[in-house]
């Protein structure tokens, strides 16, 4: 657990958080510590948990490293039994066209009936691994036909002692791109009589080691072939594509180029992206979390070789994950993503045979399957900005479920209705609550407390803002203006209005038209919102609310859930209704009170969608203009100014 410290030489507070103890011999130390620069508690706060975020995906970095030893190891053990065979036949071609022979025995096998296949076999002197009875063909060459003319091929190309795996070597290849792993156990299994330390008794062990098998044959380099061997027969190498290829989209048959930022790994792009794009932490986060989980499925490939079949399959294991998925606790139980992903749709097929005894499996929220895809797109995206070419292949992969228009769904985002308005501000948290706690704010009492939950639904009234933005306000955020000297005419008084830059400490906003001047409305004024500030700035303050930063830095995921479970207690629980609700309100009640179309977009930060009207910012004068108009009948605002001065809190 994270937290910081006084220090005796020093103002500011100190980070620390333990090492937790499997790592600590990687990380060389028991405890992180830095200092959080700054006096201020809440940009001490802010830096805090951007410094917990961090440290947090270094323990799952390292206990993934950690995870993957095993693989490591079988990988190297891989090596060094390739090299041993390549002594004991004489040389390496030798070793990986026997190999390639084994490999295309165990799949061509397979296509015959169960009854025409031999006892196992003794390989090259060695025992290996059985292979299985009644096996199912595996999924190579797909019909009968094309199998009958890769048996002719082989025939003419394979066993003449000079151009030996020219042929096999197309098929380890797509075996390999179809990744199939669990079928040629037979040929892999090989390995270990040439190195008994070698063990595959783990699946996630056996699944590197296969690919990393597969990738040896079918990228060996033979040098005792006859110069120009393989482009004398290329017209004959072909094998068919997998079935459905022809289904896959055009982009996917457009292949990146594999050389300058698209040779990258994934995992040194995810490094390339961070440094180069400067994202929040909780976009790094997820963005770590999903890349992890890639590798895990794909291997740490070239970015240039992800295509949009793979991005599809990708998208498909995810759905199959169960929720909170944590990798290295799969890791740990000596399994893969895939494996698990495969064990849920056979539980959920079993569920759908009518096997109710069991309850349905539970499925990933489609947003979070979305993040997940979307998550590689942002990286894709920005080695293609960089490099002036290539594809991004995860762009626009649909997820069932999601959609961003209501009709789309499951539960879309509804404009709450003048009625629940009402409810909303004749509740106690208004009116007059029992106490402080969140529970009893939705009951009746005596007490008005004027923080963030109270003043975010009355700027959700006036404003419609993205509670992300009201969670970020600064007090040197909040101004005003003397109305006669600025605009002169009819205009006396102040007005107080935010001016939201995304430039501050821990600030950001969704986007470029995000920056803007909001003005408060007058009623917000009567109900003591310049005290308020004013209060807060006496106190020594920095920001407008009290608020904790999560894990990821994020100031207003605790505020969402309160808000939402206060709308829960008081006007709806359907989940249609959100605080987001309040921004679709103010939508349509800014255009029933004649609001043009340009300043409501202002107010909201909303982009505009004509060209003319893209130029320039909404003036403070249009929007207190065009408030005073606002329809806001539903509030009763002398209620609300009585119980803030009857409330002995207030």
């Amino acid at each position: 657990m994270s937290h910081s410290v006084k220090r005796a030489k020093s103002k500011n507070e100190q980070f620390r958080m333990a090492v937790p103890r499997d790592i600590r011999h990687l990380v060389g130390k028991s405890e992180w510590t830095a200092s959080l620069g700054t006096t201020d508690p809440v940009a001490a706060a802010a830096r805090r948990g951007e410094l917990t975020a961090f440290c947090k995906n270094e323990v799952l970095r390292l206990r993934g490293q950690l995870a993957q030893k095993p693989v490591n190891d079988a990988l190297r053990l891989l090596d060094r039994s390739f090299e041993r065979l390549a002594t004991i036949r004489g040389s390496m071609d030798k070793a990986i066209a026997e190999q390639l022979a084994l490999l295309a025995s165990t799949v061509i096998d397979s296509w015959l009936p169960a009854d025409h296949l031999g006892n196992p076999q003794d390989w090259g002197g060695m025992t290996v691994w059985e292979a299985p009875g009644d096996p199912e063909p595996v999924p190579s060459i797909d019909t009968e036909p094309e199998r009958e003319i890769f048996r002719v091929r082989a025939a003419l190309l394979e066993g003449t002692g000079k151009t030996d795996g020219i042929l096999y070597r197309r098929l380890a290849a797509l075996l390999l791109e179809r990744r199939v792993f669990k079928p040629i156990r037979f040929a892999v299994s090989y390995m270990t009589s040439i190195e008994p330390k070698l063990k595959l008794d783990r699946d996630d062990v056996y699944e590197a080691v296969a690919s990393a098998y597969l990738d040896r044959l079918a990228g060996h380099h033979f040098t005792s072939w006859p110069a120009r061997a393989e482009a004398a027969v290329e017209p004959i190498l072909s094998i068919p594509s997998p079935t459905g290829a022809a289904g896959v989209p055009d982009n996917a048959a457009t292949p990146n180029p594999t050389t300058g930022l698209w040779a990258m790994p994934l995992s040194d792009a995810l490094g390339y992206w961070k440094q180069h794009r400067i994202p929040r932490p909780s976009a790094i986060s997820a963005a770590t979390k999903s890349v992890l989980n890639f590798i895990d499925m794909f291997g740490d490939i070239a970015i240039g070789r992800i295509t949009r079949e793979i991005m599809i399959e990708y998208r498909n294991l995810v759905s199959d994950l169960p929720p909170q998925t944590e990798l290295t606790k799969v890791r740990g139980s000596g399994r893969t993503l895939r494996q698990l992903a495969e064990t849920t749709r056979e539980a959920r097929q079993r569920w759908d045979d009518d096997d109710r005894g069991m309850p349905f499996p539970d499925r990933l929220a489609p947003g979070s399957i979305k993040k997940d895809v979307s998550a590689i797109g942002w990286i894709l995206g920005k080695i293609k900005a960089d490099a002036h070419c290539g594809v991004n292949v995860a762009e626009k992969i649909e997820i069932a479920g999601y959609s961003k228009t209501k009709k789309g769904q499951k539960t879309p985002r509804l404009p709450f209705t003048p009625d629940m308005m009402q409810t909303l501000f004749d509740s106690p948290l208004f009116t007059n609550c029992a106490g402080h706690g969140d529970a009893q704010r939705a009951k009746p009492g005596l007490h008005v407390y004027q923080d963030e939950l109270y003043w975010s639904f009355l700027f959700g009234a006036v404003g419609g803002p993205r509670l992300g933005e009201i969670g970020q306000i600064a007090l040197s955020d909040v101004k005003d203006v003397n109305l006669d000297r600025t605009f002169g005419g009819d205009f006396t008084g102040r007005c107080t209005f935010i001016h939201i830059t995304g430039t501050g400490e821990g600030q950001h906003v969704k986007t470029d038209v995000s920056e803007r001047y909001v003005v408060i409305h007058d009623r917000l004024i009567e109900l003591g919102f310049r005290d308020y500030v004013e209060q807060r700035r006496r106190a020594g303050k920095t920001r407008l609310f009290d608020l904790e930063p999560d894990r990821n830095g994020n100031f207003v995921k605790r505020l969402s859930r309160r808000s939402n479970d206060y709308l829960d207690r008081v006007v709806t629980k359907d989940p249609r209704y959100v605080f987001h609700s309040t921004r679709h309100e103010f939508t349509d009640r800014a255009e029933l009170s004649g609001m043009p179309t340009r300043v409501a977009n202002s107010i909201k930060g909303h982009a505009n969608q004509n060209e003319g009207d893209k130029y320039g910012q909404v003036t403070i004068r249009n929007q207190y203009v065009f408030l005073k108009n606002l329809q806001l009948d539903f509030i009763d605002w002398d209620r609300l100014k009585l119980a803030k001065a009857s409330s002995p809190t207030g």
